[in-house]
């Protein structure tokens, strides 16, 4: 038999494996602002972030491929592809009305080489 639910209203939603096993998901809206965003956090067998998808207070879409405050992550926004790497971004496509542009970087930040529109 199965019930239908019209709606479900919760802050957080905590996906784990079968018998109450490891958290492999969360759905969950953070921050303080006026409109706080909206994050679902997709995690790997350890429990860390794998792919972090969010909306934030101002309404751009972010994806994180990677855990998004440390190792090696790529950040997707709509303006921008960002590989970081140690804290700092080491490659960069981004795109404007004027062009685009390709950076990247040495390992503390620092621009090496650059093409494109600025």
């Amino acid at each position: 038999m199965r019930k239908r639910i019209h709606e479900l209203a919760v802050e957080r939603l905590v996906l784990r494996e079968p018998n109450g096993g490891r958290v492999r998901a969360v759905l969950e809206t953070c921050g303080d602002g006026a409109v706080p965003s909206v994050r679902l956090s997709l995690l790997d067998a350890r429990g860390e972030p794998a792919i972090v998808l969010q909306v934030g207070d101002d309404g751009a879409p972010v994806v994180h491929v990677g855990h998004p405050d440390r190792g090696v992550t790529v950040t997707i926004s709509p303006g921008a592809v960002d590989l970081w790497s140690g804290g700092s971004v080491v490659a960069s496509v981004r795109s404007t009305e004027d062009g685009g542009v390709v950076e990247v970087a040495d390992g503390e930040g620092r621009e090496v080489e650059s093409l494109g529109w600025r």
